[in-house]
């Protein structure tokens, strides 16, 4: 099948870019979280960004969990538009499935797509692991629902499933051992998987944002997608955890990093 040529995408990236504009920052989610109540958090993060429904009108978590699926459905009516290769927008649709992912990314023509795919894959697999470990697990029970497609195979987690958890880490692609050393430390000092979650989003945030120098191709319209998919994802961490009075200390510990 032929790709349509990087050049050809010079529109649908100049809508992209006009749109990070209004993508909302990390600092105003941590600041949303010490607002007073749900509505000041809401309003705070509506007056950053650019939403089609109204964030301030929302009463509960329905209400909430009904205006995001909304503005996720107006993400893929334009990514519908302005994708010109069906593929990315297959991978998007696939991305909480990785392993689906990875057969559609395999027939696009973007290097950068693949490997954020495997990374996903790979640290899926870190997650599962500590996760099977701290619940006690038998090796077998992680084999069988490690994904593949990863960087690294699962024989490298099985080689370390009988050690403990931080023994993982020189086996690890080096770029994952500063993510995972943190997150096992937070692990053992207070028996939450909250380090590990936010350094797997950061992670890959990180990786995406390579795609703002990125002046052609689909890749800037791929990372834009997901960056929204994730601002509507802390949108959501936000709201939930005030409507639940959680603490704001503890709302903000679990705010990863963003696009912009």
């Amino acid at each position: 099948m032929k790709h349509p040529s990087p050049l050809q995408y010079a529109y649908a990236i100049g809508r992209v870019r006009a749109l990070e504009n209004f993508l909302v920052g990390r600092d105003v989610f941590r600041e949303a979280a010490d607002a007073p109540d749900f509505q000041s958090a809401l309003k705070m993060i509506s007056d950053a960004g650019r939403f089609g429904g109204n964030l301030t009108g929302i009463k509960d978590s329905e209400d909430l969990d009904d205006v995001l699926a909304a503005e996720e459905e107006r993400l893929f009516v334009l990514l519908d538009e302005i994708l010109l290769d069906r593929e990315v927008l297959e991978v998007i649709r696939l991305l909480r499935r990785p392993e689906q992912a990875f057969e559609s990314a395999g027939k696009t023509d973007s290097g950068f797509i693949r490997d954020y795919v495997r990374h996903l894959a790979d640290l899926g697999n870190l997650k599962m692991f500590a996760r099977a470990k701290y619940l006690g697990l038998a090796a077998a029970s992680f084999e069988g629902m490690a994904l593949g497609g990863g960087f690294m195979g699962k024989e490298v987690f099985l080689a370390g499933y009988g050690r403990p958890l931080r023994d993982l880490g020189p086996g690890l692609d080096p770029r994952y051992r500063p993510l995972w050393e943190k997150a096992v430390l937070t692990l053992e000092e207070r028996e939450t998987f909250v380090a590990l979650e936010r350094g797997i989003e950061d992670f890959l945030m990180t990786y995406l944002r390579r795609a703002k120098y990125m002046v052609f191709g689909p890749e800037p319209v791929f990372s834009y997608a997901l960056a929204k998919q994730r601002e509507l994802g802390l949108v959501r961490l936000v709201g939930i955890g005030k409507i639940n009075l959680i603490p704001a200390e503890r709302i903000k510990e679990r705010v990863s990093e963003t696009y912009v």
